[in-house]
């Protein structure tokens, strides 16, 4: 179904139609307000639940402003603080007069970025940046290939191929066919976080939904799931660069 723009009193928010038994609310990273409502819910009922949510989705778009105001505040020079499983490493650029040098090394806390030397400042962060993208996708690969092996030993199922992938919505994905995609953001996450991600796909090869008996199964593997589900709903959205 086509996508309707509404407003209640100064709170806009897009509703989508589908075939689904109740209304969900949903603030998106890019600050617009979703609504999904089931093909018959009546326009008045999805007003009504979308003003009983509304201190909730006031204080998700405040987050979201906040967070875009961070994103908007990095330069991509020495001293901004990149995340990386949980932690930061703080930034060091250094020019260098070795043309085609725009690499990334991490050294303990520190991740020092070469970048060719007389760069104008817009050129010279986006290749900083590019350079900063491309060593987290390299650290991603690594941290959940180790992970994917761990988390596989817990649950006893395993993916047969595990792809990263540039996700809007989602985490991850996986299901019976056991082909596995995760999203490259996770590795600016805590390690837990990465660890429940796993498991959580990993058991849905054997049970494809939400249903109880799949959380049975996430809890039986992963010691404080809940913890690190809110962590994710709270903070995911904080994961970018």
């Amino acid at each position: 179904m086509p996508e309707l723009r509404l407003s209640s009193e100064t709170l806009d928010y897009e509703i989508e139609r589908r075939r689904r038994r109740t209304v969900g609310v949903a603030v998106r990273p890019d600050g617009r307000v979703q609504v999904r409502a089931p093909l018959t819910t009546p326009q008045s009922e999805v007003r009504r639940i979308v003003e009983r949510f509304r201190p909730w989705i006031e204080k998700r778009l405040e987050e979201t402003k906040e967070r875009l105001r961070r994103k908007r505040l990095r330069s991509f020079d020495s001293g901004d603080q990149v995340p990386f499983l949980g932690a930061s490493l703080v930034l060091d650029v250094v020019e260098t007069d070795r043309a085609g040098l725009d690499e990334a090394v991490r050294e303990d806390a520190t991740l020092r970025v070469f970048v060719p030397r007389g760069l104008e400042l817009a050129q010279r962060r986006a290749v900083v940046r590019y350079a900063v993208l491309r060593w987290l996708l390299e650290q991603a690969r690594e941290v959940f290939h180790e992970k994917h092996k761990a988390a596989a030993r817990r649950v006893g199922k395993s993916a047969r191929r595990v792809v990263i992938k540039d996700m809007a919505t989602r985490w991850g994905s996986c299901g019976p066919d056991r082909k596995m995609s995760l999203n490259w953001r996770l590795v600016l996450a805590p390690d837990a976080v990465v660890d429940y991600v796993l498991v959580h796909e990993l058991c849905h090869i054997d049970v494809p939904d939400h249903s109880q008996k799949f959380w049975r199964k996430v809890a039986e593997h992963c010691d404080g799931w809940k913890e690190q589900r809110r962590w994710l709903r709270r903070h995911g959205d904080e994961l970018d660069l």
